[in-house]
C-alpha cells in the first residue's frame, strides 16, 4: 500500500475516533442532566456545584467576613458591645459594618437554579417495604452537595443584615433536608441566631430550649449553640447566665472576633461585680489580632475594674500612654481612666482633677468627653456644688445615646440642675462680691490682680494650644496639597465676631445685667425676684412706656460721644483684663448691697424648694433653709420655709417635728392663711382628704358653671377658700368664679377676682388669658356677655380692639349660605401654637397639592387668640374638598390645639365688625350643625381633582 494512501486512511480513522469521543461525551452529559436522576448525574451535578459555582461564592464569603470582623469599629462606650458586627445592622444609630455579600448570595442562587435535581429516580422492584428506600424516594432534593449552597446563602443574608431573609432560608433548610440531621441542626441554630439579631427572643428561645446536648455532634454546632444562647441571655440582660455560654463560644473563636468576645466578656463580668475576672478578660482582649483601638480601650477598661491594693503602678502606666503621639486624640479616655482609679479608692479630689482634664483635653468633643462630664457632674452633685455640676450635666447629658443606662434619671437631674444652678450661682457670686466689698482696697486689688493673672495665663495656654493645632493642621494641609495639588488655607479665629460668639462682649453684658437683676433663668416675668407677688407694671399704658423710652433716649443724647477718656474708661470696665471690670461688679452703695443680699436670700430659699419638690432631698433642702435663717433671721420667706418644713416632716413620718413646725406657724404668723388652716387639730387628716375632695368639688363647680348656676360656683369657691386655701386647684376655682361674674354683669367683681388670682398665682395655665383680659379692662375696654357662661373659654375672645363697641353679640344676624364664598379659619392659642410655623405648613401644603388654584393666607391676632384665615373658596363644597385633601396629606398634620372653623365670608365679616366671638357663631349654628360642618366630608368620587382646582 502506498505511503500516501496509508497516511490518508489513518487520518480518516483518527477523525472518526474524535467524533466518537465527542459523541460519547455528549451522551454522558445528557445522562448527567438535572432532568435525569442517576448516580452519574447526581455525582456530576455535585462536582460541578462544588467546584464551578460554590467555591467562588464561598471564597468571597470568607474574605468579606474576615475583613468585616477586622475593620469594624466597635462602640466601646456602650454598656455591652455587639457579639458580631453584623448585629449592628439592626441598630441604625450604631456604627455600621462594611462589606457586601451579594456575590455569595448570587452564586448560591445560581447553584440552586442550575444544579438542583428534583426529579425522583426510577423505582426499583422489591424495595417497596424498605423504610430507607421509602425515605429516599420522598426526598425533595437529590443533589448531594446542594444543601451547602442553601447554607451559604443563609449565612450571607445574615452577615449582610437581612436577618428575616436568613431566618426564612434556614427554616427552609431545616424542613427540606431532613435526611441530613447535622445540617438541619446547624440551620436551626442559625435561625435562632437570626431571631436574636432581630430581637425576637421568644422565637429564639423556643428553638434553643429544644436542642439536646447529644445533637451537638461537631465543634461548629457547639460554637453556634453557645453563641446563640449567649446572645439570647445578653439581650435579656441575664448576664449571669450569659457568661458561661460566652466562655464556651470563646473556645471556638479566633482572630479579631476572639478579641471582641473577650472584651464583651469583660463587660459582662464587670456588670456582675467580678472585677478580677473582668480584668483578665480585658487583658485577653488585647491579643495580637486586635486593632490598636481595641487594645487601647481594653487597657482603659482594665483601670475601671482594677482591684489591686496600690494603684500607683496603674496610674503611672496610664500616664506613660499620654506621651505617645498616637494617643493624642485619646487623652480624654486616659484621664478618665485615671480618674476612675482614684475614685475607686475614694480619692475624690484627684478623681475630680482627672475628670476635669478629661473634659478639657478632649479633641473630639464626642461621647468620651460627655461620659467624663457626666461623671464629674455626679461628683459635684454629691458634694452639693450645684453651680459646678450643672454645666457638666448640661453639656454632657445631651451627648449620651438613647440606650445609655439611667438616661431618663440623668436628664431629669440635668433639667432640675439647670433651674437649681441659677440660684446656687447667685448665692456663690454675690457672696464673693460682698466679701470683696468688705475687704480693704489693697486686699481687694490683690485678689483682682490674681484673677487677672490667672485669666491671662489661661488665655496664653489656649492660644499656644490653638497655635499648635493650627501648625499641625497646616502641616497636614501641606501634605495633602503636595498629594492633590489643591490649595489649602488656614486662619485663626479672632474676637471680631457677632456678640454671642464674642466672649468679652458677652461677659460685659452679663456683668451689667447680673449687677442689677442677679442671674435669671429664661422665663417670662424674669424681672420679678419674688414670683409670689404680681406686678401691675405689666399693665402700664403705652403712653407711659413711650415716655420712659423717650426719657432714656434723652439721657443717652446728653452723653458726649467724643469724650475719649470716658470711652476708654468704659472699655476698661468691660474688659476682664483690667481691674475696673471687677470693681464695677462689687456692690459699693447701700442699695447695691441690699440687692446682693436679696439675691442671696432668694437663691437659698428657691434652692431648698427645688431640692424638696423636684429632687426630694429633704436633708439638703433643710440645710439651705438653715443657712437662710441663720444669715437672715428676718427674711421674707420665713413663713413658706416653716410650712415646707412641716410638710417634709410629715411626709418623712416625723410627726413630733411636724407638730413643732405647725405650732411655730400659728404663733409667729397667726394672721396668715397657713395659720388659719392649720389651727384646726384635724388639719392633717383634712389635708390627706384634700386630693379626693377638691377633685370632686371642682367637678361639681364646673358642671354648675356650664349649667349657668353661678350661685353654686361662688359657693364652691368660698368653701374651698375657707377649708382648703392651700389647694393646688385654687387658681382654677378662682378662674371659673371670676368668669361667672361676667354673665352676672358684675365687672368690678370680675376684675377684682382676676387681679387677686394673678397676684396669688402668677404662673398658671390661665395666666396668659387672664392677663390679657385684665390688661384690656385697665385700658378701658368693656366687658361683654352673651347671657350664658362661655363653654369654649379659649375662643370666647371679643374680636374687636375698639373699646367703644357696644354691640351685643346676640344682635349679630348670621346666615347659613353654602353657595356663598367661604373661609377656612384655623383658631389657636398663641401660647401653644407658633403662627409663623402654622402659616408655613399650610402654604407648603397648598403649593405641593394644587397646580392651578392659589389661596390667600392671612394671620390675625386678638390677645391670646390667633387665627389663620384661608381664603379663595367659591362655596362650601370647595372648602370641604380642601379640608379632605388637607386631612389626607401625609406631609401635613394639623396640631391638636388648632380648631378649624368653616364660615362664610359674610358671617366672618359680621363677626369681626360686630364685636362678637366664635362662641356666638357656634351657638348660632348649634352643636349638631357645628359637628356636621367641621367633620362631614363629601364622598371621594364627588371631589374635583387637585389639577382642576
Amino acid at each position: 500500500m502506498p505511503r500516501e494512501r496509508y497516511e490518508h486512511m489513518m487520518l480518516k480513522v483518527s477523525r472518526i475516533g474524535l467524533i466518537a469521543v465527542i459523541m460519547a461525551a455528549l451522551m454522558a452529559l445528557g445522562a448527567c442532566s438535572t432532568k435525569k436522576n442517576t448516580a452519574a448525574s447526581r455525582n456530576y451535578q455535585a462536582f460541578i456545584t462544588r467546584y464551578n459555582v460554590y467555591f467562588n461564592g464561598d471564597q468571597h464569603f470568607k474574605e468579606t467576613l474576615k475583613e468585616m470582623e477586622r475593620a469594624y469599629e466597635d462602640d466601646f462606650t456602650a454598656p455591652v458591645i455587639f457579639m458580631h458586627p453584623a448585629e449592628a445592622y439592626e441598630v441604625k444609630s450604631a456604627p455600621q459594618p462594611s462589606g457586601s455579600f451579594t456575590r455569595s448570595i448570587e452564586k448560591a442562587q445560581k447553584a440552586i437554579q442550575l444544579h438542583s435535581i428534583k426529579k425522583r429516580p426510577k423505582r426499583k422492584s422489591g424495595k417497596g417495604n424498605d423504610p430507607e428506600y421509602k425515605a429516599w424516594m420522598k426526598r425533595e432534593e437529590y443533589n448531594p452537595f446542594l444543601h451547602n449552597a442553601w447554607m451559604m446563602m443563609g449565612r450571607s443574608q445574615y452577615f449582610g443584615g437581612d436577618f428575616l431573609g436568613a431566618a426564612s432560608t434556614f427554616y427552609y433548610v431545616s424542613r427540606h433536608f431532613s435526611w441530613l440531621p447535622s445540617t438541619v441542626m446547624e440551620a436551626k441554630l442559625w435561625e435562632a441566631r437570626s431571631y436574636c439579631a432581630m430581637g425576637w427572643l421568644f422565637e429564639a428561645e423556643t428553638i434553643l430550649s429544644r436542642v439536646k446536648s447529644d445533637e451537638l455532634t461537631s465543634s461548629t454546632l457547639k460554637e453556634l449553640y453557645n453563641f446563640a444562647y449567649a446572645d439570647l441571655y445578653i439581650r435579656s440582660h441575664n448576664y449571669a447566665e450569659a457568661i458561661p455560654k460566652l466562655r464556651e463560644a470563646l473556645r471556638y473563636a479566633s482572630g479579631s472576633q476572639k478579641s471582641r468576645l473577650n472584651f464583651l466578656l469583660g463587660q459582662l463580668l464587670s456588670a456582675e461585680g467580678k472585677n478580677k475576672e473582668a480584668y483578665e478578660a480585658y487583658s485577653k482582649a488585647e491579643g495580637a489580632a486586635a486593632s490598636y483601638r481595641a487594645k487601647f480601650n481594653a487597657r482603659i477598661k482594665q483601670s475601671e475594674v482594677f482591684e489591686g491594693a496600690d494603684i500607683s503602678s496603674e496610674v503611672k502606666a496610664l500616664k506613660r500612654m499620654l506621651r505617645y503621639g498616637v494617643n493624642r486624640d485619646y487623652q480624654d479616655q486616659i484621664y478618665y481612666a485615671i480618674g476612675n482609679l482614684y475614685l475607686s479608692r475614694k480619692d475624690t479630689a484627684n478623681a475630680i482633677a482627672n475628670y476635669t482634664l478629661a473634659a478639657e483635653k478632649s479633641t473630639r468633643n464626642g461621647l468620651d468627653k460627655a461620659i467624663a462630664q457626666v461623671k464629674l457632674g455626679g461628683l459635684y452633685y454629691d458634694r452639693q456644688r450645684y453651680d459646678l455640676a450643672q454645666p457638666n450635666y448640661s453639656e454632657g447629658v445631651p451627648q449620651l445615646p438613647e440606650t445609655w443606662p439611667g438616661l431618663k434619671e440623668l436628664r431629669h437631674r440635668s433639667d432640675v440642675l439647670d433651674e437649681l444652678a441659677v440660684f446656687a450661682q447667685n448665692v456663690v457670686l454675690n457672696d464673693s462680691l460682698l466679701r470683696l466689698a468688705d475687704m480693704s482696697e489693697e486686699d481687694r486689688l490683690a485678689v483682682i490682680e490674681r484673677i487677672i493673672a490667672d485669666l491671662k495665663k489661661k488665655e496664653k495656654e489656649e492660644a499656644d494650644a490653638a497655635a499648635r493645632e493650627e501648625y499641625l493642621a497646616a502641616h497636614e494641609g501641606e501634605s495633602n496639597l503636595n498629594a492633590s495639588n489643591a490649595p489649602t488655607t488656614f486662619q485663626m479665629n479672632t474676637d471680631r465676631s457677632w456678640y454671642f460668639y464674642n466672649q468679652s462682649a458677652r461677659n460685659a453684658g452679663r456683668t451689667e445685667f447680673q449687677k442689677k437683676w442677679g442671674s435669671r433663668k429664661l422665663e417670662e416675668n424674669w424681672r420679678r425676684r419674688n414670683k409670689a407677688s404680681f406686678s401691675m407694671s405689666d399693665f402700664e399704658t403705652q403712653e407711659e412706656t413711650d415716655e420712659e423710652d423717650n426719657a432714656t433716649d434723652n439721657e443717652k443724647e446728653a452723653e458726649d460721644p467724643e469724650n475719649e477718656e470716658k470711652r476708654e474708661a468704659e472699655e476698661r470696665a468691660n474688659d476682664p483684663h483690667y481691674p475696673e471690670y471687677y470693681l464695677k461688679q462689687i456692690p459699693s452703695t447701700p442699695e447695691e448691697r441690699l440687692t446682693a443680699n436679696e439675691v442671696i436670700q432668694e437663691g437659698l430659699y428657691n434652692s431648698g424648694l427645688i431640692l424638696k419638690d423636684k429632687l426630694e432631698d429633704y436633708p439638703a433642702a433643710g440645710m439651705e433653709w438653715d443657712k437662710l435663717n441663720a444669715r437672715y433671721p428676718d427674711n421674707v420667706y420665713r413663713l413658706d420655709v416653716l410650712y415646707n418644713r412641716y410638710l417634709m416632716a410629715m411626709r418623712s413620718g416625723r410627726e413630733d417635728e411636724g407638730e413643732r413646725w405647725r405650732l411655730a406657724i400659728i404663733s409667729e404668723f397667726p394672721e396668715s392663711s397657713y395659720a388659719q388652716a392649720m389651727s384646726d387639730p384635724g388639719y392633717l387628716d383634712r389635708l390627706r382628704r384634700m386630693n379626693d375632695e377638691q377633685e370632686s368639688l371642682y367637678a361639681k363647680a364646673y358642671d354648675a358653671y356650664l349649667d349657668n348656676r353661678n350661685r353654686q360656683v361662688h359657693e364652691a369657691y368660698a368653701w374651698m377658700e375657707a377649708n382648703y386655701p392651700l389647694s393646688p386647684l385654687m387658681p382654677k376655682f378662682m378662674f371659673i368664679d371670676a368668669l361667672a361674674y361676667v354673665t352676672d354683669g358684675n365687672s368690678a367683681k370680675f376684675t377684682e377676682t382676676i387681679r387677686e388670682m394673678l397676684q396669688r398665682y402668677p404662673d398658671t395655665e390661665m395666666t396668659p388669658m387672664a392677663s390679657a383680659w385684665l390688661k384690656g379692662m385697665t385700658q378701658g375696654r368693656n366687658l361683654q356677655s352673651g347671657g350664658s357662661n362661655a363653654r369654649g373659654l379659649l375662643w370666647d375672645i371679643r374680636l374687636t380692639n375698639d373699646s367703644t363697641s357696644t354691640g351685643a353679640p346676640g344682635e349679630i344676624q348670621f346666615e347659613l349660605a353654602p353657595d356663598d364664598p367661604h373661609y377656612l379659619v384655623l383658631l389657636f392659642s398663641t401660647d401653644e401654637i407658633v403662627p409663623a410655623q402654622l402659616l408655613y405648613e399650610v402654604a407648603r401644603h397648598n403649593f405641593s397639592t394644587y397646580v392651578v388654584r392659589d389661596f390667600d393666607l392671612e394671620l390675625m391676632n386678638f390677645g391670646p387668640l390667633g387665627m389663620l384665615i384661608i381664603k379663595g373658596f367659591a362655596n362650601d363644597r370647595e372648602l370641604r374638598h380642601y379640608r379632605n385633601l388637607l386631612t389626607t396629606d401625609p406631609t401635613f398634620a394639623l396640631p391638636l390645639a388648632v380648631r378649624p372653623v368653616e364660615i362664610s365670608r359674610d358671617n366672618f365679616e359680621k363677626l369681626i365688625t360686630g364685636g362678637g366671638s366664635f362662641d356666638d357663631y357656634f351657638r348660632f349654628i348649634g352643636e349638631e350643625t357645628s359637628r356636621d360642618v367641621h367633620e362631614a366630608t363629601l364622598p371621594p368620587d364627588e371631589y374635583p381633582s387637585a389639577e382642576e382646582m
